[in-house]
């Protein structure tokens, strides 16, 4: 099991996140932040078996949380053995954009935070192959 850290200064990782309430309500928050996280590698082969990111959100920002992880493991495809995603977990929590209306005048704002889950399982995994020969012309 690896550790990392990353810090803001140095990140190139960006996070983003719609809506924000101003404009028209559709804008998109985006931002580099730090991050940190472990990477699980199997010591016999050398395979990551695991990758989690978590993102270190600012509490100013609309977006509070922003973190993923990957499972892998062997999968045989066409007689081969290949390393490939299992199952992938994100999870976001940010703001919602509300709109208010009062004396016949609206305006958007941020509403409640939600809470947004992303768990995804890979199956079926199968080759695609083909096969081609170029035949030269003959007259």
């Amino acid at each position: 099991m690896f550790r990392y850290e990353v810090p803001e200064e140095r990140s190139h990782y960006q996070v983003a996140y719609c809506c924000v309430p101003y404009g028209n309500g559709t804008g998109a928050f985006e931002e580099p932040v730090g991050y940190h996280g472990q990477i699980e590698v199997d010591p016999t082969s050398g395979a990551i078996l695991r990758l989690e990111l978590i993102a270190e959100m600012k509490s100013t920002t609309p977006l509070a949380r922003s973190d993923i992880m990957i499972e892998y493991g062997a999968i045989e495809i066409g007689s081969k053995t290949y390393t490939c995603p299992l199952r992938s977990v994100s999870i976001s929590r940010g703001r919602s954009v509300i709109t208010l209306t009062e004396w016949n005048d609206s305006f958007r704002t941020y509403g409640p935070y939600v809470t947004m889950l992303n768990d995804l399982d890979f199956r079926r995994y199968h080759i695609f192959r083909s096969e081609s020969r170029v035949l030269p012309s003959t007259p």
